[in-house]
């Protein structure tokens, strides 16, 4: 384990950003962004129990290409818990957030939307429901299972575990875990992530992200539909050891995107291919965006 961060990291962080807040659907959303106005949108996607400082890190390595936007879907983050999600919802979110920082506006091209497990998904919820141009969507590890998937041997990725208070903030920390349950060597990213994911509370502290979100969670069309579907181009990044990303997930998806899709696979990468291979996924960003 690395617990010490390398100064690629600690420059990353110290990139000037700032804090912004929409209303969307009867919730507040909040975002992130690394303004660089000449330059087309990049907007970022975090996963399931998540929130937008996952990208902290990587963020400033867009800006010579992009104006990045990261957003917090609700249950997570710092935005609203809601009654009900939808991925409809979620997509109307990320459009609104792009609308609200101007990714839509006169730029050399239309924002790119890049999203992680879950947000993978969303983002590709948003690029079939938007009525702007989306240069293209990339899903990080973000599985699509065929038909016939045999849901007997799933792994699931989402937080099952219900939110209690902890007395004190290490001992909120040290129960920290990612979901899937997997290693990762980048210790100092971890402990990043960990310290964003809690809020004090009256009697101690809690994780930020809604529990019941799963159990609320309507997909009204399946999600090889919206992805298969895209009025815009597509990308898929996995990572090599992911848990999610079988051979036989990945097979079907090979099969069911056209000849353009870029698949590519991370080396010593699991699902969080974010967190086990940070700069390997910029570059990967890159070369896929690129091509569009």
């Amino acid at each position: 384990m690395n617990s010490t961060p390398p100064k690629w990291f600690t420059k990353s962080l110290e990139v000037k950003k700032t804090e912004h807040s929409i209303k969307v659907d009867g919730a507040n959303i909040n975002y992130q962004k690394w303004s660089n106005e000449k330059n087309p949108g990049l907007l970022l996607v975090h996963g399931s129990g998540s929130h937008s400082h996952w990208w902290d890190f990587i963020a400033p390595s867009f800006l010579d290409l992009f104006e990045v936007v990261a957003i917090d879907l609700s249950g997570m983050g710092e935005s609203d818990h809601r009654k009900e999600y939808k991925a409809e919802i979620f997509a109307n979110e990320i459009l609104s957030v792009a609308k609200d920082a101007n990714l839509f506006s006169d730029r050399s091209k239309p924002p790119v939307i890049c999203g992680h497990s879950l947000g993978g998904f969303m983002s590709a919820a948003a690029g079939s429901l938007s009525k702007e141009l989306i240069r293209g969507v990339i899903m990080i590890d973000s599985p699509i299972r065929p038909p016939d998937y045999d849901y007997s041997q799933h792994m699931h990725s989402y937080p099952i575990r219900k939110r209690k208070t902890y007395p004190t903030l290490e001992s909120i920390l040290e129960r920290f875990r990612l979901a899937p349950d997997q290693t990762c060597k980048n210790q100092y990213i971890i402990d990043y992530i960990a310290k964003w994911s809690v809020q004090e509370v009256e009697n101690g502290y809690e994780w930020k992200f809604d529990d019941t979100l799963f159990e609320k969670l309507i997909f009204e069309r399946p999600r090889r539909d919206i992805a298969f579907g895209l009025p815009c181009p597509l990308g898929i990044i996995y990572g090599a050891n992911s848990a999610l990303m079988s051979k036989e997930i990945i097979d079907y998806m090979k099969q069911q995107v056209n000849s353009e899709t870029q698949m590519i696979c991370i080396e010593n990468a699991q699902h969080h291919v974010i967190l086990d291979q940070p700069l390997r996924t910029v570059k990967a960003i890159k070369n896929i965006v690129s091509l569009w």
